[in-house]
């Protein structure tokens, strides 16, 4: 057997002893989401509550032109509203995070070894 063969013959093998435990797991996870859906009595939304979250936000658009509007704003309220700021940004930093696989930059080649693939 080549290597090919062998490694493709290890992924299988693995891939059916892996698939009992996940698709367990999966029904598992569905059980409780489904329990805490009914719980909670969650349901999805209306086409009243939509058109509900249309029109409030298109109230806050017009009157986010007005300078009065802003004026009239708390203190409090630009705290509150920094901070939900900050969290959106952590969150935006975990994801760029993540997506690099690295704290700080992109693994990014140089172009001189880049030249030695052609």
């Amino acid at each position: 057997m080549n290597n090919v063969t062998k490694t493709l013959t290890n992924a299988s093998s693995t891939a059916t002893k892996l698939s009992g435990p996940i698709f367990y797991n999966a029904k598992v996870a569905g059980q409780i989401a489904k329990q805490v859906y009914i719980r909670e009595g969650m349901a999805p939304p209306t086409g009243a509550q939509f058109e509900t979250a249309k029109e409030a936000s298109l109230k806050f658009l017009k009157s986010a032109r007005s300078a009065s509007t802003w004026k009239n704003i708390s203190k409090d309220q630009y705290l509150k509203a920094g901070l939900v700021a900050a969290e959106a940004y952590t969150f935006f930093l975990f994801g760029e995070i993540i997506g690099r696989r690295n704290f700080v930059g992109y693994d990014v080649q140089s172009a001189d070894s880049h030249a030695e693939h052609h």
